[in-house]
């Protein structure tokens, strides 16, 4: 494994938010890159009944960047005037909770951090959990 250093984000298709995560992790998480794992309102497949295959097809990419990457971070990205899930921020701070704490129950050695996008596309961390 090279000195490059991975982080991951579960994060929305839309491409308003994804170079603002990049940014923010690698300015606040020290990462040189950030996979990007990404569903329409992502944060939300984690509070939807039915959304098992997705969340699925999530932790196994982000087992891949885990494993095979290194990465040590892992944030789950919610964000104002989402089509995919389209919610208010108090609703999407649940969501983004939630998700925290599924994808913590995964296992992995990595912090988990909760993002939100806001309505001045600034980030807001919403939880942070450091598994060990």
């Amino acid at each position: 494994m090279s000195a490059f250093k991975f982080g991951t984000a579960i994060n929305c298709i839309d491409g308003r938010t994804q170079q603002r995560v990049i940014d923010y992790m690698a300015q606040k998480h020290g990462v040189d890159g950030v996979d990007m794992v990404t569903f329409p309102g992502a944060d939300g497949i984690f509070s939807s009944e039915g959304r098992a295959a997705e969340v699925e097809l999530a932790r196994r990419a982000v087992s891949i960047s885990v494993e095979r990457h290194g990465s040590k971070v892992i944030a789950v990205v919610g964000h104002h005037d989402c089509a995919g899930n389209p919610v208010d921020k108090e609703r999407h701070y649940m969501h983004i909770r939630r998700a925290v704490e599924k994808v913590q129950s995964w296992g992995f050695a990595a912090r988990i951090i909760g993002l939100y996008v806001n309505d001045n596309w600034q980030i807001e961390e919403v939880s942070q959990i450091l598994l060990t």
